[in-house]
This record gives C-alpha cells, sequence and structure tokens, in this order.
C-alpha cells in the first residue's frame, strides 16, 4: 500500500515526565437530566474543529459514540448519577473531536488508504460473509448502494487512523533504565490492613423510615421498545402498526427493532429505575399503565414503547442498595460530620500506638480487611489471599501513593471517599528482585512500549489541539435541569 506523507509535522517530545494515557475510558451507567437545544429540524453543532461541524443528531460521531459509551457502562452498573452521566457525552464529545482531528491530520500528512486495502478490511470484518463467514457476492449486490457506501467511508476512515497512528508509534524506543524503573513502579508494593467507615452503615429502622416516606426513588417501570435510529417516518409508521396490532408488538421488534441488545427479546427492557434509562426515554415509560402504547425521541433514536405491568414499588430487600445510595444523597452533609468525628476519635487512640488497631475496631464493631501488595502502577486491588478484589479501594484517586508514603507499622493519613472514610496501617513490603525482573522483561517492553506510546501520541494530541480552532458548545445544548 502507497503512503505518501508531507515532510512538515508538528513535533514530538523525546522524553516523558508521565504516561499519558488518551482515549476516553468508561465506566458506570445511568441517565442525567439534559437540555437539549435543537429544534425539529434544525442542525445543531455542538462543536465545530477546523472548520468541520460535530453535530448532535442521533446518527452523527458524537450520537455514536455515546452510545458506545452508555452501553458498556451498564454492562458494568446500572446505576449512575446525573453528574457521572454527563461526563459520559463529554467523553463523547471529546472522543469525536479526537476522531475528526486524528483524520485532518492525516489528510495534511497524504496517509490516504488505496481502494483495495479498504475493501480488503470490508471482507475482513465479515460486512458481506456468507454463514460459512467467506465473501458472499450475491449479499453484497443486494445490498442497496448508500448502505455500502457508508460502509466503505467508515472503513476509510478506520483504516486512515490506524495507519497514522502506526505511523507515529513505528519510532518509540525502551531504554534499560526506563524499563527497570518501570518494574519497580509495576512491582514493588505494600500491604495495609484498614477500616472503612461507610455513610451506609445505618440502622435498618432509619432506612426503612426513608423508603417508606419516598415511595418515588423506588418505582421500577416494565416495559418493552422499538428502537429506530435515525428514520423518524419508519417510526411512526410502525408506531401505528402497533397500535392497531399491540398483541404483535413482540413480533415486530423482533422484526424491525434497531436496539441488538433486546430485539431477539421481543424488545423486552425488564424492569427498571427511573435513573437506569435517559430522561426522556424514563418520563414516556413511567406514565404508562399496562398494555399502553408511548412514543418518545432520545439520543438514541426513536423509541416505541408499550408497558408490560404497571409501575411498581420494589419491595424494601431488594432495594436496600438503592435505600442506602438515596439516604446518604439526602443526609450527607451530616453523615459527612459524625464520620468524621469518629474517625478522628479512632485517630487519636491509635496514632499514638498503632498496635492498638486491631483492638480499637473490635470495640467499635468496624471489620479489618487486609490488602494483597498494593504498586503504584497497580489498580487492580486484592484482599490478603488474593481471591476476592477490593472494589471500594479501585476507584480511590492516590491512594497508591499515600501508602508509599506511610512507614511499614505506621498508620497512614485518613482517606476520605465518596461512601465514608479510610483508616489503615501499613503491614509489610516487597522489596525489587533483580531475577524477577529479568523473568519479567519481555512481557514488562511491551507493556511499556504501548504506554509510551500512548505518550507520544498524547504530545501530537496536545499539539493538534493548541493549534485548532475548536468551537464547543457543549455547555450549550447539555447542563443539569434544576432540581426543584
Amino acid at each position: 500500500m502507497a503512503v505518501t506523507k508531507k515532510k512538515k509535522k508538528p513535533p514530538f517530545k523525546k522524553y516523558f515526565a508521565s504516561l499519558i494515557i488518551i482515549f476516553v475510558a468508561v465506566a458506570f451507567v445511568g441517565s442525567f437530566a439534559y437540555n437539549y437545544a435543537a429544534k425539529k429540524g434544525r442542525t445543531v453543532n455542538i462543536a465545530v474543529v477546523n472548520g468541520e461541524p460535530i453535530t448532535a443528531e442521533s446518527d452523527s460521531l458524537f450520537a455514536n459514540f455515546y452510545r458506545q459509551f452508555y452501553e458498556e457502562a451498564a454492562k458494568k452498573n446500572k446505576q449512575i448519577s446525573e453528574e457521572e452521566n454527563l461526563k459520559l457525552l463529554r467523553q463523547a464529545l471529546d472522543a469525536a473531536i479526537q476522531r475528526v482531528l486524528i483524520l485532518q491530520y492525516a489528510k495534511k500528512e497524504g496517509i490516504n488508504p488505496s481502494r483495495k486495502a479498504v475493501l480488503a478490511a470490508i471482507i475482513e470484518k465479515g460486512y458481506y460473509a456468507s454463514p460459512d463467514k467467506s465473501f458472499d457476492e450475491e449479499r453484497y449486490n443486494n445490498t442497496p448502494e448508500t448502505e455500502r457506501q457508508r460502509i466503505y467511508k467508515n472503513e476509510e476512515k478506520q483504516l486512515t487512523i490506524d495507519l497514522f497512528l502506526e505511523e507515529h508509534f513505528r519510532s518509540v524506543k525502551v531504554s534499560n533504565p526506563e524499563l527497570k524503573s518501570f518494574y519497580k513502579l509495576m512491582d514493588y508494593g505494600k500491604k495495609i490492613e484498614y477500616i472503612y467507615l461507610r455513610y451506609d452503615n445505618l440502622p435498618e429502622e432509619t432506612l426503612k423510615k426513608f423508603y417508606e416516606e419516598n415511595p418515588k426513588f423506588f418505582e421500577r417501570a416494565h416495559v418493552a421498545h422499538i428502537l429506530i435510529k435515525n428514520d423518524e417516518a419508519k417510526a411512526k409508521s410502525i408506531l401505528e402498526e402497533v397500535k392497531k396490532n399491540p398483541d404483535k408488538f413482540s413480533i415486530i421488534a423482533k422484526k424491525e427493532s434497531e436496539d441488538s441488545g433486546t430485539k431477539d427479546k421481543g424488545g423486552d427492557l425488564g424492569w427498571f429505575y427511573r435513573d437506569e434509562m435517559v430522561p426522556e426515554f424514563s418520563e414516556a415509560a413511567f406514565k404508562l399503565k399496562k398494555g399502553e402504547i408511548g412514543f418518545v425521541k432520545s439520543i438514541f433514536g426513536y423509541h416505541i414503547i408499550k408497558a408490560l405491568d404497571d409501575v411498581k414499588i420494589e419491595d424494601f430487600d431488594k432495594a436496600i442498595y438503592r435505600v442506602k445510595k438515596e439516604y446518604v444523597k439526602d443526609h450527607r452533609e451530616e453523615l459527612e460530620k459524625k464520620v468524621g468525628l469518629e474517625t478522628k476519635e479512632i485517630l487519636s487512640i491509635i496514632t499514638k500506638d498503632p498496635n492498638s488497631f486491631e483492638k480499637v475496631a473490635k470495640i467499635k464493631k468496624l471489620p479489618i480487611q487486609k490488602t494483597d501488595y498494593i504498586t503504584l502502577a497497580g489498580r487492580y486491588i486484592l484482599n490478603e489471599e488474593r481471591n476476592i478484589p477490593l472494589f471500594e479501594l479501585m476507584n480511590i484517586e492516590n491512594l497508591p501513593e499515600q501508602v508509599f508514603k506511610t512507614k511499614v507499622g505506621q498508620i497512614g493519613k485518613p482517606i476520605k471517599t465518596r461512601d465514608g472514610e479510610i483508616i489503615y496501617k501499613v503491614i509489610e513490603e516487597k522489596s525489587f528482585k533483580e531475577e524477577e525482573y529479568k523473568r519479567a522483561k519481555d512481557y514488562l517492553t511491551n507493556v511499556y512500549k504501548s504506554l509510551k506510546g500512548n505518550a507520544v501520541f498524547g504530545d501530537w494530541y496536545n499539539y493538534a489541539l493548541k493549534h485548532s480552532r475548536i468551537v464547543n458548545n457543549f455547555d450549550k445544548f447539555f447542563k443539569p435541569k434544576n432540581k426543584s
């Protein structure tokens, strides 16, 4: 494949003080209340990159990234705050801007994959494959020209991006001193024992009272939907068909819905809380009584909705996690003060006598948890037996750095989290071993080279952002609603 490039390129740094991971990672799901400023029939530019618009339409690059991030988050955690969902939207826009910039710079550098290479990529990904996964010429010929062009353009862009990234990763070198420092970062660690004073460690009677006084928090709906991503006329036609034949909703969903996750189940979404779907969808779904049909547009497209049951309030025992979450949200300031005072009380005793850690924990009826080695680079923390991941520690920013400032046998500075406060004691540390380093060298080289390559890309991306004209209208179109 011939790839020509112009000589002039943006500068790349030779040395890296830190490793920069650029591509957006997403965790969490849910929904948040946002205001969408687009009027019907009007294209809205959520951003403009060097004169090239990024729209907020349901079939746009931005919307596709948001759908992807939302679906990935949904697999990990159904519940998410408005703030976290707003982050998903921001990350989707960041990813769209990044993609547009890469394609613009690739064009400047003359990176242009051949038609043969693009077609090979399309065939390799199985777009026109027969049941035995070989190329099906009849299927290709029966695919509408507009769809063939859409697939071709998407794959051409993706191949262009791949070539651009490959070009700038090619020069990455790794020295032995760098690798040894990286190994120490990855392998050297400390073990701790800790107690967690959680805000949601509350009496059952307190939680039950809150549950009974706030039933709306615990309502759940059960609906099925048919999703049509871009074609409003088709969606409204299906709506009329469903209204005439509501008993055939499941059959129509299996045939017409573009939601791959629910299509085979007749569109059944199961039971869900209000904040587990985007706001427009929940608002429409929770208004319906069993058997009623609704219609709404969201960032995902057009939804034809059928209520499979009446809205119900979840039983207390099944909703206990949500009861705790909502109670903490409503009483956070009060709980933070209470836990803060208890933390100070415990620290006043164990700081003077670290050996009293276990005794104090027992008096306070707080379980002690012990970890495996915590490393500066590692965020996946296991218990001492290495059989249980300690998720409550994994999302704490700067935890490894703080642990490493504490000597063996000492009590560390308390760590405040969104769920409470952690008091810990360092109980063991692991030293550097030359033999283990030599055994792991090849693997470490590949890992570090990949991370350093990301840093090269990070330098380029910062350069591209600095030298580009970007109009970002995110805050104009997406913002949390004021809560009454």
